[in-house]
């Protein structure tokens, strides 16, 4: 709680017109004043008189039901401050008090005091206002620094230290179930988890029925047996930031509270049963008798509903396996149409550079054939013409059945004979005969056959008049030049 100002009391406190007021002590107007700044002013000055006159005038204890009734609950907090008050003496606390002060056990005489004591109590009053202010600042940096729930804020900050501080405020003796170390949102977490109901106890060191409670309910052996067995326990004092948070999520009015909650889901959390104020282990243990058998029946839709949670998620996991595999499909597929395609463009890229090279190799070739018939056509023009010298005839049958015939002298040699045949095709005597002369060949006798390659050699010595020669084709890969001629 952080006071909106500590200075500047309003006037109308002092010189109030409700009949309670005309007979208020100063100390009693100094409390009203402060419960007022505290409240922000959410009270009348007759609630807020009747509700400090119904808790003993401890300003405290009236805030604290001020919370608890939250807003529009003034009767109801001054009618449980009234049974309170009547049951018995506020107990001792179990951490420091909210805000500081006296107790204020009995009201003050209504005896006007004198002018030096109304300014001491002021003085008084402005001291303890410069430290609320101080502690409260201080506070909320531990807040901001560390979270809210320390024990700056009030109150123990885990299961542990709530049970010793429970044992040190009312006796070591005491025998408590177990409370869960962590935040609320842990329990409920840890409830869910291991499918068992979640009992929130939220304690205040100004109930009267508290040291009742822990000593006769939390310490009896059927209820902590259950608590321990059965439920997951999560404590906190309402001083703390955390344990006020869940009392206005419960709907808490009265302390000590014990309510009993089903975490159905993440975002769901339904209130089975709670007791609150002067509370016997009777009805402790009904409620939780009450609660276990339900939470059964709701452990069966637990159950079904996480064979459902894990049927589902087999469901999803199949159909992301199955899409997952048709990607993989449709991966593959796509990997082999793009290497068809590639082994398409590769043989298209060989067939076309097969066919370049093939018609490089063809316009070689026929360039070298034009090449050698100019050639022959020259040396056709250079071969000397029959004199009267040239008495040895010979006949040549070509590849294609054609024939020519030439006279030579006797002593011409054998070159000469396979310069006349090279170029007999271009000789005016043949022109127009179409006589086709391979790029290269041989000059054989026809019988008996043989190869004539003895280039130096007369007519006359190879005996070759009068003889029919045969001119043979070479194949490409003979590469014998001894009697190759092209």
């Amino acid at each position: 709680l952080f006071p909106r100002r500590l200075l500047g009391v309003r006037s109308r406190i002092r010189g109030g017109t409700c009949a309670e007021m005309d007979g208020l002590s100063d100390d009693q107007r100094e409390k009203l004043a402060l419960f007022s700044e505290f409240t922000a002013g959410a009270r009348d000055d007759g609630a807020a008189v009747q509700l400090l006159n119904s808790c003993g005038w401890s300003v405290e204890q009236a805030v604290q039901l001020h919370l608890a009734a939250g807003d529009g609950g003034g009767e109801e907090a001054a009618a449980d401050a009234s049974s309170s008050a009547a049951a018995g003496g506020a107990e001792v606390g179990l951490a420091q008090p909210l805000l500081g002060g006296t107790n204020g056990d009995e009201a003050r005489s209504a005896a006007p005091a004198p002018w030096y004591h109304s300014a001491t109590s002021f003085l008084a009053w402005l001291t303890r206002g410069v430290k609320r202010i101080g502690a409260s600042f201080v506070g909320f940096l531990y807040s901001l620094i560390f979270g809210p729930g320390g024990r700056m804020i009030g109150g123990p900050a885990s299961g542990a230290a709530f049970g010793r501080a429970l044992t040190a405020s009312y006796g070591a003796d005491l025998v408590l179930p177990a409370f869960f170390e962590g935040s609320f949102s842990l329990a409920l977490s840890s409830a869910r988890r291991e499918h068992k109901p979640l009992v929130a106890f939220l304690h205040s060191e100004y109930a009267r029925e508290g040291r009742k409670f822990c000593e006769s309910v939390l310490c009896h052996e059927v209820v902590r047996g259950m608590l321990n067995e059965s439920f997951v326990l999560w404590g906190g004092d309402v001083a703390r930031m955390e344990s006020h948070q869940v009392a206005q999520m419960v709907h808490a009015r009265q302390y000590p509270f014990f309510c009993v909650l089903l975490p159905t889901s993440l975002d769901e959390v339904r209130v089975l049963g709670a007791l609150q104020g002067e509370v016997q282990a009777d009805a402790a243990v009904a409620l939780l008798a009450a609660c276990a058998e339900e939470m059964e029946g709701h452990h069966a839709e637990m159950v079904a509903r996480s064979a459902q949670h894990i049927e589902d998620r087999s469901l999803r996991e199949q159909q992301d396996r199955e899409y997952q595999e048709a990607l993989e499909m449709d991966r593959k597929r796509v990997e082999e149409q793009r290497e068809q395609e590639r082994q398409a463009q590769e043989a298209l890229r060989r067939q076309e550079e097969e066919q370049r090279v093939a018609r490089e190799a063809q316009e070689r070739d026929e360039a070298s054939w034009r090449a050698l018939q100019e050639e022959r056509k020259v040396r056709s023009q250079q071969l000397e013409p029959e004199g009267p010298e040239a008495t040895a005839r010979l006949a040549l049958r070509l590849p294609a059945g054609q024939r020519a015939q030439r006279k030579f002298r006797p002593d011409a040699t054998l070159a000469e004979v396979y310069a006349w045949a090279g170029c007999v095709g271009h000789l005016p005597e043949n022109e127009g005969r179409g006589l086709e002369i391979p790029r290269r060949f041989v000059l054989k006798t026809s019988f008996p056959s043989r190869d004539l390659v003895a280039m130096e050699s007369t007519i006359q010595e190879l005996e070759l008049s009068g003889t029919n020669l045969v001119l043979a084709e070479i194949e490409e890969d003979d590469e014998d030049e001894d009697y190759i001629m092209a």
